[in-house]
C-alpha cells in the first residue's frame, strides 16, 4: 500500500532544503555604499531625538539611536569609512558641532571601556597562569608523599586554571578586539547633515 504524503509535508521539506541566494556584501554595496564610503542614514524630527530622554545637557546618545547605528555598522567591512548622514530639519552650525562632538565622545568612552576590559582580561589571564603553574608544580611535588587523590585534584585544578587563561587570551580578547575595531570605525565616522524641507 502506497503511503500518502500531504502537500504541506512536501512544501515543508522543499523549504527546509532550499538554498537561499543572499549575499550580505551585495546587499551592503547596493544599499549603503556610496563613493567607497558606507553611508548610514539617520532620520530625526527634532534634535532631542538624538539624546537620552532625560539628558538636559545633551551629551549622551539615546540607546535606540546607538543600537540602530551599531546594527547598521555591523555589516560594514572594516576597510570602509562610515558616514553618519543625519536627515533633520535645519539646525545651526553650533548645534552641528555639538552633535559631532557628542558622537566622538560617546564612541570614545566605549573604546575606553573596551580598553579597560582588555587590560583586566590580561591581568586575569596572568593570575590564572600563575595559579595553574603552582597547582601543576604542587601536583608533581607531592605525589610520592601524600595521597594520590590530592595530586590528581592539583593536576585538574591546574589544567582548569590554564584552560581558563587560554580562553581569556584567545576567545574573549579576540571578541573584545573586534568590538574595539568596530567602535573605532564609528569613532572615526564622518557626521554629515541633510536638511529636509
Amino acid at each position: 500500500m502506497k503511503k500518502h504524503i500531504s502537500h504541506t509535508t512536501k512544501t515543508k521539506t522543499k523549504r527546509k532544503n532550499r538554498k537561499i541566494k543572499f549575499s550580505e556584501s551585495d546587499y551592503f554595496e547596493k544599499h549603503y555604499l556610496r563613493k567607497d564610503k558606507a553611508v548610514i542614514p539617520i532620520t530625526i524630527n527634532k534634535i532631542e531625538d538624538l539624546y537620552m530622554k532625560h539628558d538636559y545637557k545633551k551629551i549622551d546618545l539615546s540607546d535606540q539611536l546607538s543600537n540602530y547605528i551599531e546594527e547598521m555598522a555591523y555589516i560594514v567591512p572594516i576597510k570602509y569609512d562610515i558616514v553618519l548622514e543625519i536627515h533633520s530639519p535645519e539646525i545651526s552650525e553650533a548645534e552641528q558641532k555639538h552633535i559631532k562632538k557628542t558622537f566622538k565622545s560617546n564612541y570614545g568612552m566605549d573604546i575606553d571601556d573596551i580598553d579597560y576590559d582588555i587590560r583586566t582580561a590580561y591581568d586575569k589571564a596572568w593570575i590564572l597562569f600563575v595559579i595553574g603553574m603552582v597547582f601543576m608544580i604542587l601536583a608533581y611535588a607531592i605525589t610520592p608523599y601524600v595521597w594520590q587523590f590530592i595530586s590528581d585534584f592539583a593536576i585538574i585544578a591546574g589544567w582548569v586554571a590554564l584552560w581558563d587563561m587560554i580562553e581569556i587570551l584567545w576567545l574573549d580578547n579576540e571578541k573584545l578586539k573586534t568590538e574595539r575595531l568596530n567602535k573605532l570605525q564609528l569613532y572615526d565616522a564622518e557626521v554629515t547633515f541633510v536638511f529636509d524641507k
